[in-house]
């Protein structure tokens, strides 16, 4: 009920569009201040060093399958793919954070495949920042899976088909935590701020890089990036970030370049979300329960660590926040018109904010994309995301491809998504 009127919203939102490009017009979006971006250049020496790896286990081909319980639950025949036994690896890393340098963490997987392998980093979907009843939080990280059979429903859901699965195909895979998870769980997790994530997921190609230099492993000029819902996003910015700072570099051992993107149900479309918020959802009186949770969260993370001007939570909201916590955990209430503020007066900035971490549009990939989406997704909903970057991008000069899975939503084209990126790369090759 609660995402039928979601997206009735939605609708709405399109209906009055001229409405709303009015009422915004006089508002200028500035994407040009982003502090915390020239810091990470600046200490880009200090960053992505490897500086410990431990070894967890090997994990042997015949139990890949066995290790995947839900594999019937979805369609798609995933049962073929295991070839290689994996080792699983836990390293921790060097990023930047704000104004720091700060310790990261995440897990590589290595197959015992000899001759070179291409590299292929998957970024993770969205993880509570704090233990999920249902697996999907913060004991679900890359870095803290042991290569167990799940004990709980959705544990460690993401690392044992994607992680155990591409790994198991032949690829060097890399899964970074993020910041907030693993061993920097002390600090908040910057959620869908992709700007952030791509800083931090550069360095873990970086030092994964000085991983597979450390054992003597062998890689191609191969870089395959991937990712799922909040991952999907951070996968993008990711490449957006390697296009524009880190290829043809002078120092070649440094250089970066994106071979392919694949990316399933992501959420691009950040400058149309935060009209819906400040015009929309103040108006809401219906009770969104835990369907509110990452609505909110990408609000007040985004205005907090977009850039280091935040928008005072007084003005955004009529609850007390003073940290992720408060938004998802400790609010009194799930009724949008009681959470969230009507006629803020600093709309420009805060949609600004949001504008930095849009990947919607504004940019020309170089290498190509393959955007993956489910028609009837109720999270991230298909024509409001996937359609509209798919051609903006396009228009721009980018080789994107969209890929539809009619009648699917949020999770269950998972496996199939699996499948058409390794049928890509196969072909490609």
């Amino acid at each position: 009920m609660v995402k039928k009127l979601l997206l009735t919203l939605l609708i709405t939102l399109l209906i009055i569009s001229l409405f709303l490009a009015e009422r915004f017009a006089f508002i200028t979006v500035d994407k040009s201040y982003d502090p915390y971006s020239k810091i990470a250049d600046k200490k880009r020496t200090l960053r992505g060093q490897l500086i410990d790896s431990e070894f967890v286990k090997r994990i042997s081909s015949e139990e890949i399958n066995r290790l995947f319980p839900e594999s019937n639950e979805i369609p798609g025949d995933i049962s073929d793919l295991p070839t290689f036994d994996i080792d699983l690896y836990k390293i921790r890393y060097t990023s930047v954070f704000l104004n720091e340098i700060v310790t990261l963490s995440g897990l590589v997987i290595v197959p015992d495949n000899e001759g070179s392998l291409s590299h292929l980093q998957y970024h993770h979907g969205t993880m509570m920042p704090f233990p999920y009843k249902n697996g999907e939080g913060s004991l679900d990280v890359p870095s803290l899976y042991s290569g167990g059979y799940p004990q709980i429903e959705s544990a460690h859901y993401e690392t044992r088909l994607f992680g155990n699965y591409l790994g198991s195909s032949g690829f060097l895979v890399s899964m970074p935590d993020y910041i907030g998870y693993g061993v920097s769980e002390n600090y908040e997790h910057p959620y869908s701020v992709n700007d952030r994530l791509a800083e931090q997921s550069v360095d873990m190609i970086v030092a994964t890089k000085s991983f597979a230099n450390k054992y003597n492993i062998e890689l191609d000029e191969d870089l395959y990036l991937s990712g799922w819902s909040e991952g999907a996003a951070a996968s993008l910015a990711t490449q957006k970030l390697i296009e524009e700072r880190y290829t043809n570099l002078e120092m070649k051992e440094d250089s970066l370049s994106v071979t392919a993107n694949f990316a399933l149900a992501g959420f691009y479309n950040t400058v149309l979300y935060s009209k819906l918020f400040v015009s929309l959802f103040p108006l809401d009186s219906s009770d969104w329960g835990g369907d509110l949770d990452v609505l909110i969260w990408t609000l007040y993370a985004i205005n907090t660590y977009s850039d280091d001007q935040p928008v005072d939570t007084t003005e955004l909201f009529k609850i007390s926040v003073e940290n992720q916590l408060d938004v998802l955990k400790n609010r009194p209430t799930s009724t949008p018109s009681d959470i969230f503020r009507y006629g803020l007066p600093n709309k420009g900035e805060l949609i600004s904010k949001f504008a930095k971490n849009d990947l919607s549009d504004g940019w020309a990939p170089k290498a190509p994309i393959y955007i993956h989406h489910g028609t009837e997704d109720d999270i991230v909903y298909y024509p409001f995301n996937a359609e509209i970057t798919v051609e903006n991008l396009q228009d721009q000069g980018g080789n994107v491809s969209l890929v539809r899975y009619d009648n699917h939503d949020h999770y269950s084209p998972a496996k199939l998504f699996l499948l058409d990126m390794l049928s890509v790369i196969e072909e490609q090759n």
